[in-house]
């Protein structure tokens, strides 16, 4: 775990004027073995949240490991479906990050308090970076 969140450190240096939590979400089936779809979160860097376990079928995140896609919003307060780590929280990224089979196995969640946080330019840096995400059981 030490070195996911040296990771989570390297990626929240990203734009860490933007960051205000980070964290990881690996499938249940992949981290635990279990019969599922949920999502349980691994290391984070923030204010701890309530949401350690969630279901594919919800928010943001579930959205994001559902469709294999990224998932940028702007003012999640817009998105009835948003599950609310923080209600401080304005807007999200969520990339989906693959495992050595080329599968997708977790995803890197960022949350900010800042309306619009994820410009296109931020959204690519932070995609790029995610290329480098290497995890074994």
């Amino acid at each position: 775990m030490k070195e996911l969140t040296r990771w989570l450190e390297e990626a929240s240096d990203i734009a860490p004027e933007i960051v205000d939590w980070i964290g990881i979400y690996f499938k249940a089936s992949y981290l635990n073995g279990e019969d599922s779809t949920d999502l349980v979160l691994g290391p984070f860097i923030g204010e701890p949240t309530d949401h350690t376990r969630i279901s594919i079928d919800r928010g943001m995140c579930g959205l994001a490991l559902r469709e294999e896609r990224v998932v940028n919003v702007e003012d999640v307060r817009e998105q009835s479906d948003h599950i609310a780590c923080s209600l401080k929280t304005r807007s999200e990224l969520v990339i989906p990050l693959e495992g050595t089979s080329g599968e997708f196995i977790a995803e890197l969640d960022i949350d900010s308090n800042t309306l619009g946080a994820f410009t296109p330019l931020i959204e690519k840096r932070f995609i790029e970076f995610s290329k480098t995400f290497k995890h074994s059981k």
